[in-house]
């Protein structure tokens, strides 16, 4: 692919979507980079680099994105790449014990602000005929985490989003790709920035805490380098570099934890499938 793209990426504030907004800058093309209101003056070195900015709220209304997305496609005159990656891990603790508002607003944040991101843009594209939605997803699709099952619960949905995404969009030569990270060296777990446990069932305070402990520990000493994982997400979706000449997939794992935790659970389930093959053949006319 020789062409320049139009990238839109939310989240670029930090993390994984600032990296991605200097890897596609680096390679020439253009880039809208968003942000909450709150994060927008973040942006202003990505600015001064050439990117455009723009406010977006994931979780806005949907007319609301629309209207954005209607103001982003005027910049270019198109938005080929558009890259949910905003998200935010605001519900810590164990599924019981969160409260129905803590579960709506985590999907809110990591799955139903981003569809409706994608909704308001796939219009264009299905118009145009080319385009890419890809989703920064999460190893916790395919592993159990204890105290953060809500979240990994939003990124496996995301999963099937993606996938029938993928599949309905095909007829208009548009893509959808989910992206599955392992653990980078972001903010997402940075000690300051997590919110407190909310300890409604006392039941489960001192196995939380040690948890949660456990990824305050981890903070910058995570496996994965964001600005790696970026260049191959702008070469995947380019078809170049380390995707050259490859079909590309319609999910793909990035980081050695991440090939190790995907495996392992792919394994995990087929021994599981064959063990109890019997019974669920079983139940057949």
């Amino acid at each position: 692919m020789s062409d320049t793209l139009v990238w839109l990426i939310t989240g670029t504030s930090s993390g994984i979507g600032r990296e991605l907004v200097l890897a596609a800058l680096s390679r020439g093309e253009h880039v809208i980079a968003t942000a909450r209101a709150r994060s927008i003056h973040t942006l202003t070195p990505l600015k001064e680099l050439g990117a455009a900015i723009l406010e977006l709220d994931v979780t806005a209304p949907l007319e609301k994105l629309e209207s954005i997305a209607s103001e982003a496609v005027k910049i270019y005159g198109r938005v080929d790449v558009l890259v949910n990656n905003a998200g935010v891990y605001n519900a810590p603790g164990p599924v019981e014990n969160l409260t129905p508002e803590d579960t709506v607003n985590q999907f809110h944040a990591n799955l139903f602000g981003p569809l409706n991101v994608s909704r308001a843009f796939l219009p264009y594209m299905r118009e145009r005929r080319s385009g890419t939605v890809a989703w920064i997803g999460s190893i916790g699709s395919y592993i159990h985490i204890p105290n953060c099952g809500v979240y990994c619960a939003t990124k496996a949905a995301m999963i099937s989003i993606s996938e029938a995404l993928n599949a309905e969009l095909e007829p208009f030569n548009v893509r959808s790709i989910c992206f599955n990270c392992g653990w980078y060296r972001t903010e997402l777990v940075q000690p300051s920035k997590a919110p407190p446990l909310k300890h409604r069932i006392l039941a489960y305070k001192e196995s939380a805490e040690k948890w949660y402990a456990y990824l305050r520990g981890i903070h910058q000493k995570q496996l994965g380098d964001p600005a790696k994982a970026a260049e191959v997400v702008v070469q995947v979706v380019r078809g170049e570099g380390v995707a050259a000449g490859k079909q590309i997939p319609s999910k793909l794992a990035l980081g050695s934890d991440a090939y190790g935790v995907i495996g392992e659970s792919y394994l995990g389930s087929l021994a599981k499938l064959e063990e109890w093959k019997e019974v669920t053949r079983s139940t057949d006319y």
